[in-house]
């Protein structure tokens, strides 16, 4: 298929801004012809494809994700330990993987709950005490199963003995005792300020670190929609870690 001028740098203007936005509305007017002219479509979605990069649109936004292999643009450990300074080692970096796959598998409910995500947020707390309640339920099984942390491909021992064992739960601020998780360490709340922080960069939450609560925006939801629905893995692991909820919920009963 051939192209025109016009239409390859319409093509490019649209891709390269996906690529330093990420997100996009459908109401501006380039957008807004990407999502009703095939070809424009199909010159951004190829620019993408080379860099293992996909775009899709939903009725409220143009995205631009990263392909989860062979991707140009993906974040490995070194590139994440550069940027953020409390990724400082590996089961940190795994740590925070497993804070943010709990993190979406708590929000990802019904419409009628996400509502209630939208308007009042998840407190740090509740966070807390999900991975909590995680770590511990994994390390019981491993305990009984040789194998569980080979199937998952889970570094549970390390990761439970940094937040169970490392970390205190909270550090007050030296200056009026409220809770800082913003410029302190190593206790769970300011790591869970930590491990969320590039869906904050890419605004895709709100993190009210002052009320300790996140706040999922609506474009996170399209993320989980499109991207996470069909993924078997990331099914597997929410259902794993519901399992846990469900023990942790049943015992506080």
């Amino acid at each position: 298929m051939a192209f025109n001028r016009e239409q390859l740098e319409e093509g490019a203007a649209l891709f390269f801004r996906l690529l330093k936005e990420q997100i996009i509305p459908v109401s501006e007017e380039l957008a807004e012809k990407y999502c009703r002219d095939g070809e424009l479509r199909s010159i951004v979605n190829n620019i993408a494809a080379q860099g293992g990069l996909r775009v899709f649109h939903t009725p409220q936004n143009i995205h631009l994700v990263s392909k989860a292999r062979g991707s140009d643009f993906a974040n490995s450990y070194t590139q994440m330990k550069e940027k953020y300074s409390g990724l400082q080692r590996k089961r940190y970096f795994y740590l925070a993987n497993i804070i943010i796959t709990i993190f979406l598998a708590e929000i990802d409910k019904e419409s009628y709950v996400r509502v209630r995500w939208e308007e009042e947020g998840i407190s740090y707390y509740r966070l807390a005490d999900l991975v909590t309640a995680t770590l511990k339920a994994w390390q019981e099984r491993s305990q009984k199963e040789d194998s569980f942390t080979q199937q998952w491909s889970l570094a549970v021992d390390e990761m439970a003995e940094l937040w169970l064992t490392e970390f205190s739960e909270y550090k007050l601020s030296q200056v009026d005792d409220s809770i800082d998780v913003v410029r302190t360490k190593n206790n769970r709340l300011s790591f869970i300020n930590t491990a969320l922080r590039p869906l904050v960069e890419q605004e895709l939450i709100i993190d009210n670190s002052d009320e300790l609560k996140v706040i999922p925006r609506p474009v996170l939801y399209e993320r989980l929609d499109e991207i996470y629905k069909d993924q078997e893995r990331y099914q597997q692991f929410k259902k794993l870690i519901e399992e846990s909820k469900e023990k942790m919920e049943e015992q506080d009963a």
